[in-house]
């Protein structure tokens, strides 16, 4: 059985185009069928506007589809009360493209994820302070700036600081949508480097989001490539490299620049 399942997940949208038309259907998720293994990072890449990031959203249970289903560890997500999948959300976080968006500007860090580790129950405050410290410790920043602001850290650290959060309740997946385009290039590669480590070292299942194959061949074990809500092509990473088969993955290909991100 594998860890994730899409099942013909579908999400659209009414598009009014004024008082006195119809409204137009929006496909953004088409029909999606797909398997994710305990363990695996899938490259979900596709250009913008193709519907990965509400995809992202229909697994993570932000928006309702309007027909199919996710499956968890065998789970069908959809047959949970709110209140359940409330006690479920600790398994499965996000990672997004803007930390200092997805950070809140008035809480310190500590108070960011002492919140989040206390998600699976309240923890006593000596044994929180150590959790914590670890944590910090994990992603590569130094447990005495705990008390300062999200405003108060560079981009990258922002970043370490929401990918923090994510671990901080001890999630099984994994979803980051575009984690690194926001950055430099160099500060990508440690990003990178960190994402990949932790998932080794924890077994994380995870979806890396990406418009950009240069990034994703590096991290992904397949790579699914998507086009208009529809998944176009589904192979192992470097044979989406050496043998394109969809024009959608063609595209992206010519588009990665001669000199390759190499982390």
């Amino acid at each position: 059985m594998a860890y994730l399942e899409l099942e013909n997940l579908t999400k659209h949208f009414e598009k009014s185009e004024g008082w006195f038309t119809q409204p137009t259907v929006v496909k953004a998720v088409d029909g999606v069928d797909l398997t994710i293994e305990k363990g695996e990072i899938l490259g979900l890449v596709g250009e913008s506007g193709c519907g990965k990031s509400t995809l992202s959203r229909l697994i993570m249970q932000l928006i309702e589809p309007t027909s199919g289903s996710v499956v968890l560890e065998g789970e069908r997500l959809a047959d949970l009360s709110p209140q359940e999948i409330r006690g479920r959300r600790c398994d499965f976080q996000m990672i997004f493209q803007d930390p200092y968006a997805s950070l809140n500007p008035r809480m310190t860090i500590y108070s960011t994820l002492a919140e989040a580790v206390q998600t699976r129950g309240q923890v006593e405050q000596a044994e929180l302070q150590n959790r914590v410290g670890e944590i910090m410790e994990r992603v590569g920043l130094d447990p005495r700036f705990v008390r300062k602001y999200p405003h108060e850290f560079s981009g990258g650290q922002r970043q370490r600081i929401a990918i923090a959060r994510a671990l901080a309740t001890e999630p099984k997946l994994v979803i980051a949508d575009e984690p690194v385009s926001a950055l430099d290039v160099s500060i990508q590669s440690q990003i990178l480097n960190l994402l990949r480590e932790l998932q080794r070292e924890l077994n994380l299942t995870m979806i890396f989001i990406t418009h950009d194959l240069s990034v994703v061949r590096y991290i992904a074990d397949r790579i699914a490539v998507m086009e208009a809500g529809k998944i176009v092509e589904l192979d192992e990473a470097e044979a989406v490299f050496d043998r394109p088969k969809s024009d959608c993955a063609k595209k992206l290909l010519e588009a990665v620049p001669k000199i390759q991100f190499r982390p």
